[in-house]
């Protein structure tokens, strides 16, 4: 696990150790970003962000325990993010735990809807193209593109994509129509968070989001806010999840068509 660990986090943040409590008191002292939390022995006692947080005083960094489901003193997950004491929990045997602690490393205005997207992705999305939905999410730009994408890769090469994801029956541009919709959905849900008791403020009006918006889920930025206002955040979730299945099976279909095959016609 520290090994995995590491390698999560090292390409977005430098990365120590504390291999007991006291230890970990100490780091402590000096600025931090995130406390990752291995919740197994010594460190299974669901009391320890509660003291991290004590010593913390007033400063607040994100605190993310990474355990199994079958660890007892984690079983109330739901209690302690409710409470405060931790942001978030991770389950080991359930879960793509590297994706998600990467995430949570993110500057605050990120992480969360960053964790909150790669969760959808996971739920939505077959396991062999998990790989590629966290590269977009996780380093996006604020305008993703196939050329972007293709520009990041070893040999920078469009047509290369291509064919490494017509493995997967996909094409690049409906990889990043997704990661699109899981980020204009997840900006809704963390935006409602605060905004539930009074007016849920909608998306800004861009000609773009509303277009994919309308092609993909059918609906447009307000429909969104209103649906999670209405309905609460699972309906969106949900919505979102059969949206992107559906977006997924078509490209699939049409990747593995023969390409001397007629396209239909009267």
């Amino acid at each position: 696990m520290k090994v995995r660990l590491r390698d999560a986090l090292a390409p977005f943040s430098r990365v120590e150790f504390a291999a007991s409590e006291s230890e970990l008191l100490r780091l402590l002292h000096r600025p931090a970003r995130l406390i990752v939390v291995h919740g197994a022995p010594p460190f299974a006692d669901s009391r320890l962000p509660a003291r991290l947080r004590h010593a913390l005083r007033d400063t607040h960094v994100p605190i993310v325990v990474v355990a199994s489901s079958r660890e007892p003193a984690w079983r109330h997950a739901a209690d302690l993010i409710a409470s405060g004491a931790v942001e978030d929990i991770i389950r080991i045997d359930a879960e793509r735990v590297d994706a998600l602690v990467a995430a949570w490393s993110l500057h605050s205005d990120r992480c969360r809807r960053k964790v909150e997207a790669l969760r959808l992705a996971h739920e939505s999305a077959p396991e062999s193209l998990h790989a590629f939905l966290e590269e977009l999410l996780l380093n996006d730009s604020a305008d993703l593109t196939v050329s972007a994408w293709a520009a990041k890769k070893g040999d920078h090469s469009r047509f290369a994509l291509h064919r490494e994801l017509a493995k997967q029956g996909v094409a690049p541009s409906t990889l990043i129509d997704v990661a699109r919709v899981l980020n204009v959905v997840t900006r809704v849900l963390v935006r409602s968070r605060t905004r539930l008791t009074g007016r849920l403020a909608a998306l800004p009006d861009v000609r773009s989001a509303r277009r994919l918006l309308a092609r993909t889920l059918g609906m447009s930025p307000s429909d969104m806010t209103h649906l999670v206002r209405e309905e609460g955040p699972d309906a969106m979730r949900d919505r979102t999840r059969r949206a992107v299945g559906e977006m997924l099976r078509g490209s699939g279909e049409a990747s593995r068509r023969n390409p001397d095959e007629p396209r239909g016609g009267a």
